[in-house]
């Protein structure tokens, strides 16, 4: 660490966020809360703008742009936005410099922040700038490393195997650990309500249409073979989604619910859960599950080709193998998601159990704030 930087403004710490998805809007939310705590507890005053979600804006965030309205995901959905993409690198700069901070935090969603910080090292822009959630570097495009290197002041890995390519890289790694520990934490059974089936087909627009009728269906189907009722089954709305948004549950008699996802997890004797970090909020809230994941054909077909890993749910990556099954692209039917439901997915509760000992302790959020505090001269 080098020496202390001075605030922009003395006695005042601001931070400039910018995320792009449901779980970065929860994981922002959680630092802005740790962020103010150990600036007042400083002396400082703290006040944060950006780019987020409700999360973040309930948090006290100056919400400039909606995650909702950024959030495009793989090769041709970019492609077909690509106009509009453009002119969100330009408009989020300007929101940057504008806002004058001392610190911008980009928070997962790589291809557009990865983008992002390079532009503001190109302008000589002073704010010190923190990735936290490392871009997959092990699964595809492992030359980004070298470009976290030169455009991050300090980038936060939250899996356990990221350290290794990242410091040899030469990239300043802050390991605190991972936040979903922070934020997942089972309730009493007893005030737990229960359900046969939770569904999470995802936040983005472009999830709901691939993942949600599949799941709809599959449900139906299950509920005329007698293996659960319909009115067991619900949908976990994500944030920042509207009712509207999942009219084909609503039709077919599944209730869907917002801002319960954990409560509804943990309930659950089973779930149907898209890639993602709702996977691992699933397994550390023991819930047997399967993973679904589909996309345009073209982006599937150029993401194959250039995938390094055998699986894409993160419990099977911390694992080491596949401990919960996966149904990607022409394989995710309906037909197969009812078969393979049936196979006994209750002893994955065995497996889950392991993956808290690998993500370590809680606290990971706590501690980057005090990091990332620790930057600068405070007194």
């Amino acid at each position: 660490m080098g020496a202390p930087r001075p605030l922009n403004r003395p006695g005042q710490f601001h931070v400039f966020f910018l995320v792009g998805e449901a779980s970065g809007d929860v994981y922002g939310a959680g630092l802005i809360r740790a962020l103010r705590t150990e600036a007042e507890a400083l002396g400082l005053s703290f006040t944060c703008t950006g780019w987020g979600g409700d999360a973040m804006a309930e948090s006290g965030m100056d919400v400039l742009t909606h995650c909702n309205d950024i959030n495009h995901m793989g090769f041709w959905e970019v492609f077909k936005h690509l106009p509009s993409i453009l002119g969100n690198f330009k408009r989020a700069q300007r929101d940057i410099q504008g806002a004058e901070p001392d610190v911008v935090v980009t928070i997962d969603f790589p291809g557009f922040n990865m983008r992002l910080a390079k532009r503001l090292r190109k302008a000589q822009h002073p704010a010190f700038r923190l990735q936290w959630v490392a871009p997959q570097i092990w699964a595809w495009k492992a030359g980004r490393v070298h470009a976290l290197a030169h455009d991050f002041d300090a980038v936060a890995p939250i899996l356990p195997f990221e350290r290794g390519a990242l410091e040899s890289a030469k990239v300043e790694v802050w390991d605190e650990g991972h936040p979903l520990l922070d934020i997942v934490q089972p309730a009493s059974s007893e005030n737990t309500p229960s359900h046969d089936l939770v569904l999470l087909p995802g936040s983005r627009a472009q999830e709901l249409d691939h993942h949600l009728e599949v799941m709809v269906n599959a449900a139906q189907q299950g509920a005329a073979q007698g293996l659960w009722s319909l009115p067991d089954v619900v949908v976990a709305g994500a944030p920042g989604r509207s009712m509207a948004d999942y009219r084909l549950a609503t039709a077919a008699g599944i209730q869907v619910r917002f801002g319960h996802t954990q409560t509804l997890l943990q309930g659950a004797q089973l779930a149907w859960v898209a890639s993602g970090t709702a996977t691992l909020e699933a397994a550390l809230l023991g819930t047997p599950h399967v993973v679904v994941y589909k996309t345009s054909r073209l982006t599937y077909a150029l993401a194959k080709r250039l995938a390094q890993v055998a699986h894409i749910g993160l419990p099977n990556l911390l694992a080491g193998r596949e401990i919960v099954p996966e149904l990607i692209q022409d394989q995710f039917t309906a037909t197969q998601l009812l078969d393979i439901s049936q196979r006994g997915l209750s002893k994955q509760k065995q497996e889950f159990q392991a993956l808290r000992d690998v993500l370590g302790g809680p606290g990971a959020t706590k501690r980057l704030a005090k990091r990332l505090l620790a930057q600068f001269e405070t007194t």
